[in-house]
Protein backbone atom coordinates (compact mmCIF):
# COMPACT_ATOMS: atom_id res chain seq x y z
CA UNK A 1 0.00 0.00 0.00
CA UNK A 2 1.34 3.35 -0.91
CA UNK A 3 2.81 5.69 2.20
CA UNK A 4 1.06 9.03 -0.04
CA UNK A 5 -2.68 10.32 -0.08
CA UNK A 6 -4.68 12.69 -1.48
CA UNK A 7 -6.19 15.68 1.11
CA UNK A 8 -9.39 15.46 1.32
CA UNK A 9 -9.73 19.61 1.37
CA UNK A 10 -7.17 19.84 -1.69
CA UNK A 11 -7.24 16.30 -4.19
CA UNK A 12 -3.93 17.89 -5.39
CA UNK A 13 -1.93 17.68 -2.28
CA UNK A 14 0.11 14.88 -0.75
CA UNK A 15 0.27 14.19 2.39
CA UNK A 16 2.34 10.66 4.30
CA UNK A 17 -0.48 8.39 5.68
CA UNK A 18 0.90 7.33 9.29
CA UNK A 19 1.56 4.07 9.86
CA UNK A 20 -0.98 3.58 12.71
CA UNK A 21 -3.86 5.03 10.55
CA UNK A 22 -2.12 2.36 7.66
CA UNK A 23 -2.56 -0.37 9.65
CA UNK A 24 -6.52 0.46 10.78
CA UNK A 25 -7.10 0.47 6.69
CA UNK A 26 -5.59 -2.48 6.55
CA UNK A 27 -7.27 -4.09 9.27
CA UNK A 28 -10.87 -2.37 8.59
CA UNK A 29 -10.33 -3.76 4.55
CA UNK A 30 -9.99 -7.31 6.46
CA UNK A 31 -12.92 -6.90 7.73
CA UNK A 32 -15.09 -5.65 4.87
CA UNK A 33 -13.38 -8.77 2.98
CA UNK A 34 -14.03 -11.38 5.87
CA UNK A 35 -17.68 -10.00 6.24
CA UNK A 36 -18.35 -10.38 2.60
CA UNK A 37 -17.13 -14.18 3.08
CA UNK A 38 -19.24 -15.19 5.35
CA UNK A 39 -22.36 -13.43 4.08
CA UNK A 40 -22.29 -15.73 1.07
CA UNK A 41 -23.89 -18.46 2.66
CA UNK A 42 -24.08 -20.09 5.95
CA UNK A 43 -21.65 -22.82 5.06
CA UNK A 44 -18.99 -20.04 4.21
CA UNK A 45 -19.97 -18.10 7.38
CA UNK A 46 -19.09 -21.34 9.53
CA UNK A 47 -15.63 -21.63 7.41
CA UNK A 48 -14.68 -18.14 8.01
CA UNK A 49 -16.15 -17.48 11.37
CA UNK A 50 -13.76 -17.98 13.64
CA UNK A 51 -10.74 -16.16 11.26
CA UNK A 52 -12.72 -13.13 12.11
CA UNK A 53 -11.73 -13.05 15.60
CA UNK A 54 -7.73 -13.76 14.70
CA UNK A 55 -7.46 -9.87 14.15
CA UNK A 56 -9.28 -7.79 17.23
CA UNK A 57 -8.75 -4.20 16.39
CA UNK A 58 -11.32 -2.10 18.74
CA UNK A 59 -12.54 1.00 20.34
CA UNK A 60 -15.07 0.15 22.47
CA UNK A 61 -14.45 -3.61 24.20
CA UNK A 62 -17.14 -4.23 26.44
CA UNK A 63 -19.05 -5.96 23.87
CA UNK A 64 -16.66 -7.97 22.50
CA UNK A 65 -16.15 -9.42 25.70
CA UNK A 66 -19.67 -10.24 26.16
CA UNK A 67 -18.98 -12.22 23.06
CA UNK A 68 -16.02 -14.27 24.13
CA UNK A 69 -17.72 -15.02 27.31
CA UNK A 70 -20.42 -16.60 26.08
CA UNK A 71 -18.25 -19.00 23.23
CA UNK A 72 -16.04 -20.05 26.01
CA UNK A 73 -19.15 -21.04 28.10
CA UNK A 74 -20.36 -22.79 25.16
CA UNK A 75 -17.08 -24.31 24.07
CA UNK A 76 -16.20 -28.44 24.83
CA UNK A 77 -12.75 -28.03 24.21
CA UNK A 78 -10.69 -24.76 24.44
CA UNK A 79 -9.49 -24.87 21.31
CA UNK A 80 -13.29 -24.92 20.44
CA UNK A 81 -13.49 -21.22 21.83
CA UNK A 82 -13.47 -17.88 18.93
CA UNK A 83 -10.40 -16.62 21.58
CA UNK A 84 -8.33 -19.43 20.56
CA UNK A 85 -8.03 -18.04 16.85
CA UNK A 86 -6.84 -14.95 18.06
CA UNK A 87 -3.34 -13.44 17.63
CA UNK A 88 -3.63 -10.10 17.68
CA UNK A 89 -5.16 -7.32 20.05
CA UNK A 90 -5.13 -3.88 19.09
CA UNK A 91 -7.17 -1.27 21.60
CA UNK A 92 -6.50 1.74 19.29
CA UNK A 93 -8.38 4.17 21.89
CA UNK A 94 -11.48 4.08 24.26
CA UNK A 95 -14.85 4.69 23.14
CA UNK A 96 -16.60 3.61 26.46
CA UNK A 97 -20.53 4.65 26.82
CA UNK A 98 -21.63 5.43 30.53
CA UNK A 99 -18.47 6.01 32.73
CA UNK A 100 -17.15 9.33 32.57
CA UNK A 101 -14.40 9.63 35.53
CA UNK A 102 -11.42 8.61 34.29
CA UNK A 103 -10.89 6.15 37.47
CA UNK A 104 -13.96 4.78 35.90
CA UNK A 105 -12.92 4.38 32.41
CA UNK A 106 -9.52 2.82 33.69
CA UNK A 107 -10.77 0.39 35.98
CA UNK A 108 -13.40 -0.47 33.34
CA UNK A 109 -10.53 -0.90 30.41
CA UNK A 110 -8.51 -2.64 33.01
CA UNK A 111 -11.59 -4.95 33.67
CA UNK A 112 -12.27 -5.79 29.85
CA UNK A 113 -8.56 -6.29 28.65
CA UNK A 114 -7.99 -8.77 31.68
CA UNK A 115 -10.91 -10.42 30.47
CA UNK A 116 -9.99 -10.79 26.87
CA UNK A 117 -6.71 -11.87 27.41
CA UNK A 118 -7.85 -14.97 29.94
CA UNK A 119 -9.37 -16.05 26.76
CA UNK A 120 -7.15 -15.79 24.24
CA UNK A 121 -3.89 -17.69 25.17
CA UNK A 122 -2.21 -17.54 21.55
CA UNK A 123 -1.81 -13.76 21.18
CA UNK A 124 1.30 -13.04 19.49
CA UNK A 125 0.75 -9.09 19.21
CA UNK A 126 -0.72 -6.81 21.60
CA UNK A 127 -1.07 -3.37 21.35
CA UNK A 128 -2.83 -0.89 23.40
CA UNK A 129 -2.35 2.89 22.15
CA UNK A 130 -4.33 4.35 25.23
CA UNK A 131 -1.90 5.99 27.97
CA UNK A 132 -2.33 3.31 31.62
CA UNK A 133 -1.93 4.54 34.57
CA UNK A 134 0.10 2.82 37.05
CA UNK A 135 -2.52 0.58 38.93
CA UNK A 136 -4.17 -0.36 34.82
CA UNK A 137 -1.09 -1.41 33.63
CA UNK A 138 -0.35 -3.38 36.84
CA UNK A 139 -2.60 -5.56 36.44
CA UNK A 140 -2.90 -5.61 32.79
CA UNK A 141 0.80 -6.80 32.76
CA UNK A 142 0.32 -9.82 34.99
CA UNK A 143 -2.57 -10.86 32.64
CA UNK A 144 0.27 -10.60 29.90
CA UNK A 145 2.06 -13.23 32.10
CA UNK A 146 -0.45 -15.08 33.22
CA UNK A 147 -1.62 -16.15 29.92
CA UNK A 148 0.56 -15.11 27.19
CA UNK A 149 4.20 -15.26 28.20
CA UNK A 150 5.14 -18.31 25.62
CA UNK A 151 3.26 -16.57 22.64
CA UNK A 152 3.64 -13.34 22.78
CA UNK A 153 6.18 -12.02 20.28
CA UNK A 154 5.07 -7.88 19.71
CA UNK A 155 4.09 -5.37 22.52
CA UNK A 156 2.95 -1.56 22.10
CA UNK A 157 2.21 0.08 25.51
CA UNK A 158 1.67 3.41 26.72
CA UNK A 159 2.54 4.19 29.89
CA UNK A 160 2.60 7.09 32.23
CA UNK A 161 3.49 7.05 35.91
CA UNK A 162 6.89 6.33 37.49
CA UNK A 163 5.15 3.24 39.08
CA UNK A 164 4.16 1.70 35.68
CA UNK A 165 7.62 2.37 34.34
CA UNK A 166 9.16 0.30 37.30
CA UNK A 167 6.43 -2.49 36.73
CA UNK A 168 7.43 -2.40 33.09
CA UNK A 169 11.04 -3.41 33.77
CA UNK A 170 9.79 -5.65 36.10
CA UNK A 171 7.39 -7.58 33.83
CA UNK A 172 9.59 -7.94 30.66
CA UNK A 173 11.95 -10.79 32.09
CA UNK A 174 8.96 -12.52 32.38
CA UNK A 175 7.98 -12.29 28.65
CA UNK A 176 11.20 -13.41 26.84
CA UNK A 177 10.12 -14.80 23.65
CA UNK A 178 9.16 -10.55 22.66
CA UNK A 179 10.52 -9.86 19.52
CA UNK A 180 9.36 -6.21 19.27
CA UNK A 181 8.61 -3.84 21.62
CA UNK A 182 7.15 -0.33 21.46
CA UNK A 183 7.35 1.82 24.54
CA UNK A 184 5.76 5.28 24.74
CA UNK A 185 6.35 7.25 28.19
CA UNK A 186 4.75 10.12 29.37
CA UNK A 187 6.73 13.03 30.01
CA UNK A 188 6.21 12.72 33.94
CA UNK A 189 8.36 9.92 34.41
CA UNK A 190 11.52 11.14 33.60
CA UNK A 191 11.92 13.18 36.16
CA UNK A 192 12.52 10.27 38.47
CA UNK A 193 15.64 8.25 38.87
CA UNK A 194 15.38 4.49 38.06
CA UNK A 195 18.01 2.63 40.54
CA UNK A 196 19.79 -0.07 38.23
CA UNK A 197 18.47 -3.84 39.30
CA UNK A 198 20.87 -5.86 41.00
CA UNK A 199 21.65 -9.06 40.32
CA UNK A 200 21.97 -10.40 36.67
CA UNK A 201 21.36 -8.39 33.77
CA UNK A 202 17.79 -8.32 32.11
CA UNK A 203 17.94 -11.18 29.87
CA UNK A 204 15.63 -10.58 25.98
CA UNK A 205 17.23 -13.28 23.71
CA UNK A 206 14.76 -12.81 21.05
CA UNK A 207 14.17 -8.83 20.89
CA UNK A 208 14.70 -7.96 17.49
CA UNK A 209 13.08 -4.57 17.59
CA UNK A 210 13.38 -2.15 19.56
CA UNK A 211 11.12 1.18 20.25
CA UNK A 212 11.18 4.13 22.26
CA UNK A 213 9.10 7.18 22.74
CA UNK A 214 8.23 10.29 25.03
CA UNK A 215 10.89 10.90 27.80
CA UNK A 216 12.69 7.32 27.82
CA UNK A 217 15.77 8.92 29.60
CA UNK A 218 15.61 6.63 32.66
CA UNK A 219 14.60 3.36 30.64
CA UNK A 220 17.56 4.17 28.58
CA UNK A 221 19.86 4.43 31.45
CA UNK A 222 18.88 1.05 32.74
CA UNK A 223 18.24 -0.78 29.12
CA UNK A 224 22.10 -0.63 28.68
CA UNK A 225 22.81 -3.03 31.17
CA UNK A 226 20.53 -5.65 29.49
CA UNK A 227 21.17 -8.91 27.77
CA UNK A 228 19.90 -7.75 23.92
CA UNK A 229 22.02 -10.51 21.58
CA UNK A 230 19.25 -10.04 18.86
CA UNK A 231 18.92 -6.74 19.06
CA UNK A 232 18.66 -5.33 15.57
CA UNK A 233 16.41 -2.10 15.22
CA UNK A 234 16.53 0.51 17.72
CA UNK A 235 13.96 3.90 17.40
CA UNK A 236 14.25 6.55 19.41
CA UNK A 237 11.92 9.77 19.58
CA UNK A 238 12.82 12.01 22.10
CA UNK A 239 10.11 14.83 23.00
CA UNK A 240 12.22 17.02 25.21
CA UNK A 241 14.31 20.33 23.81
CA UNK A 242 16.40 20.59 26.11
CA UNK A 243 19.88 19.28 25.26
CA UNK A 244 21.01 18.53 28.64
CA UNK A 245 17.82 16.09 29.60
CA UNK A 246 18.19 13.82 26.17
CA UNK A 247 19.29 10.14 26.71
CA UNK A 248 22.78 8.92 27.38
CA UNK A 249 21.84 7.05 23.77
CA UNK A 250 25.79 7.37 22.91
CA UNK A 251 26.27 4.76 25.99
CA UNK A 252 23.66 2.61 24.88
CA UNK A 253 24.47 2.35 21.08
CA UNK A 254 28.13 1.39 22.44
CA UNK A 255 26.79 -1.62 24.56
CA UNK A 256 24.44 -2.68 21.95
CA UNK A 257 25.05 -1.11 18.33
CA UNK A 258 27.66 -3.33 17.53
CA UNK A 259 24.70 -5.61 15.77
CA UNK A 260 22.38 -2.94 14.78
CA UNK A 261 21.24 -2.89 11.27
CA UNK A 262 18.78 -0.07 11.58
CA UNK A 263 18.69 3.14 13.50
CA UNK A 264 16.36 5.97 13.93
CA UNK A 265 17.03 9.01 16.19
CA UNK A 266 14.44 12.06 16.58
CA UNK A 267 14.97 14.78 18.38
CA UNK A 268 14.84 18.64 18.91
CA UNK A 269 17.98 19.10 20.27
CA UNK A 270 21.23 17.57 18.06
CA UNK A 271 22.85 14.05 19.05
CA UNK A 272 26.50 13.30 18.43
CA UNK A 273 25.75 11.59 15.24
CA UNK A 274 28.83 10.48 14.31
CA UNK A 275 29.81 8.45 17.32
CA UNK A 276 26.62 6.87 17.10
CA UNK A 277 27.74 5.99 13.74
CA UNK A 278 31.15 4.89 14.51
CA UNK A 279 29.45 2.34 17.30
CA UNK A 280 26.86 0.80 14.89
CA UNK A 281 29.59 -0.71 12.21
CA UNK A 282 26.84 -3.49 10.49
CA UNK A 283 24.38 -0.25 10.16
CA UNK A 284 22.36 -0.44 6.91
CA UNK A 285 19.52 1.73 7.57
CA UNK A 286 19.68 5.47 9.27
CA UNK A 287 16.88 8.32 9.98
CA UNK A 288 17.65 11.34 11.65
CA UNK A 289 16.84 14.56 11.95
CA UNK A 290 17.97 17.22 8.94
CA UNK A 291 17.46 20.18 11.32
CA UNK A 292 20.39 18.81 13.30
CA UNK A 293 24.15 20.74 13.39
CA UNK A 294 26.61 18.46 13.15
CA UNK A 295 30.18 18.68 14.82
CA UNK A 296 32.78 17.44 12.28
CA UNK A 297 36.39 17.09 13.17
CA UNK A 298 38.07 20.46 12.49
CA UNK A 299 34.94 22.64 13.53
CA UNK A 300 34.85 25.02 16.62
CA UNK A 301 33.32 23.56 19.55
CA UNK A 302 33.82 19.95 17.82
CA UNK A 303 34.51 17.60 20.78
CA UNK A 304 38.49 16.18 20.80
CA UNK A 305 38.14 12.77 19.23
CA UNK A 306 35.02 13.69 17.05
CA UNK A 307 34.92 10.49 14.46
CA UNK A 308 34.53 11.35 10.32
CA UNK A 309 30.75 11.93 9.39
CA UNK A 310 31.13 8.50 7.82
CA UNK A 311 29.92 5.09 6.74
CA UNK A 312 31.04 1.96 4.86
CA UNK A 313 27.45 -0.12 4.77
CA UNK A 314 24.83 2.27 5.17
CA UNK A 315 22.52 2.30 2.14
CA UNK A 316 19.11 4.29 3.06
CA UNK A 317 18.83 7.04 4.87
CA UNK A 318 15.72 9.00 6.01
CA UNK A 319 15.03 12.60 7.12
CA UNK A 320 13.24 14.01 9.66
CA UNK A 321 12.60 17.77 10.32
CA UNK A 322 13.12 19.99 6.94
CA UNK A 323 10.28 21.75 7.55
CA UNK A 324 11.59 25.41 7.94
CA UNK A 325 13.37 25.55 4.95
CA UNK A 326 10.53 24.57 2.37
CA UNK A 327 7.60 26.34 3.96
CA UNK A 328 6.57 28.84 1.65
CA UNK A 329 4.85 30.70 4.49
CA UNK A 330 7.52 30.87 6.43
CA UNK A 331 9.15 34.40 7.16
CA UNK A 332 13.06 34.13 6.24
CA UNK A 333 14.04 34.50 10.03
CA UNK A 334 17.76 33.57 11.62
CA UNK A 335 16.25 30.66 12.94
CA UNK A 336 14.69 29.86 9.02
CA UNK A 337 18.13 30.62 7.84
CA UNK A 338 20.31 28.70 10.17
CA UNK A 339 17.95 25.26 9.27
CA UNK A 340 18.53 26.13 5.96
CA UNK A 341 22.24 25.88 6.14
CA UNK A 342 21.88 23.23 8.34
CA UNK A 343 19.93 20.66 5.76
CA UNK A 344 22.00 21.47 3.21
CA UNK A 345 24.96 20.57 4.86
CA UNK A 346 23.62 17.28 5.90
CA UNK A 347 22.78 16.30 2.12
CA UNK A 348 26.11 17.72 0.80
CA UNK A 349 27.79 15.38 3.45
CA UNK A 350 25.13 12.44 3.02
CA UNK A 351 26.12 13.26 -1.29
CA UNK A 352 29.98 12.35 -0.51
CA UNK A 353 30.39 9.06 -2.17
CA UNK A 354 33.99 8.62 -0.30
CA UNK A 355 32.35 9.08 2.94
CA UNK A 356 29.04 6.96 2.63
CA UNK A 357 30.29 4.80 -0.47
CA UNK A 358 27.20 2.26 -0.43
CA UNK A 359 24.38 4.44 -0.03
CA UNK A 360 21.50 4.24 -2.06
CA UNK A 361 18.19 5.77 -1.51
CA UNK A 362 17.51 9.31 0.88
CA UNK A 363 14.16 9.76 1.86
CA UNK A 364 12.03 12.20 3.28
CA UNK A 365 9.86 11.58 6.53
CA UNK A 366 7.81 14.60 7.08
CA UNK A 367 4.41 14.60 5.50
CA UNK A 368 4.17 18.55 5.48
CA UNK A 369 7.81 18.54 3.38
CA UNK A 370 6.33 15.88 0.93
CA UNK A 371 3.24 18.36 0.56
CA UNK A 372 5.62 21.29 0.07
CA UNK A 373 7.74 19.71 -2.55
CA UNK A 374 3.97 18.87 -4.43
CA UNK A 375 3.48 22.55 -4.06
CA UNK A 376 6.84 24.11 -4.59
CA UNK A 377 6.73 22.21 -8.47
CA UNK A 378 3.36 23.22 -8.97
CA UNK A 379 3.33 26.93 -8.22
CA UNK A 380 7.22 27.39 -9.53
CA UNK A 381 6.09 30.72 -11.37
CA UNK A 382 4.20 31.87 -8.45
CA UNK A 383 5.14 34.50 -6.10
CA UNK A 384 8.34 35.00 -4.09
CA UNK A 385 7.98 33.17 -1.25
CA UNK A 386 6.61 30.05 -3.66
CA UNK A 387 9.97 30.56 -6.40
CA UNK A 388 11.95 30.39 -3.03
CA UNK A 389 10.59 27.33 -1.81
CA UNK A 390 10.67 25.81 -5.72
CA UNK A 391 14.65 26.98 -5.37
CA UNK A 392 15.25 25.22 -2.14
CA UNK A 393 14.08 22.10 -3.43
CA UNK A 394 15.87 22.37 -7.06
CA UNK A 395 19.40 22.88 -5.00
CA UNK A 396 18.73 20.22 -2.55
CA UNK A 397 18.12 18.05 -5.80
CA UNK A 398 20.85 19.28 -7.10
CA UNK A 399 22.99 18.07 -4.36
CA UNK A 400 21.84 14.74 -4.30
CA UNK A 401 22.01 14.25 -7.45
CA UNK A 402 25.99 14.34 -7.56
CA UNK A 403 26.11 10.73 -6.41
CA UNK A 404 24.83 9.13 -9.47
CA UNK A 405 26.48 9.22 -12.51
CA UNK A 406 23.27 9.21 -14.62
CA UNK A 407 22.22 12.52 -13.22
CA UNK A 408 19.19 10.19 -11.02
CA UNK A 409 17.61 11.28 -7.62
CA UNK A 410 17.84 9.63 -4.05
CA UNK A 411 14.58 8.78 -2.94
Amino acid sequence: MSGLERLQDNPRDLAVREPQRVLEMVQRRSYRTKMAIMLTCKHWRALEYNSFFRFLCFRAPSHLCDILDRSAAAATTVAASLGWWTRRIHLAGINFRGPTMRQERSALLQDTLVRILRHCPNVEIFVVQWPLDTSTFGTIADALVRHAAHSLRTLYIHIQGWPALHKLVATLPALPYVCAAHVRLAPSIWERHLPTPDGPPIRLPHLQQLSLSGRPQQLIHVARHWYLPALRAFSLSCETRVKAYLPATSVFLAAHGAQLTTLELCSWPAMPLAHMLAACPALTTLAFNGDWAFDLPGDTGALQGTPPFAHARLARVGLHGLGHACDPSAKRSETVRNAARMNERALALLSARGSFPALMCVRLLRGDVVRERARARAQADGDGAARRSARTWARWEGILARRDPAGGLLG
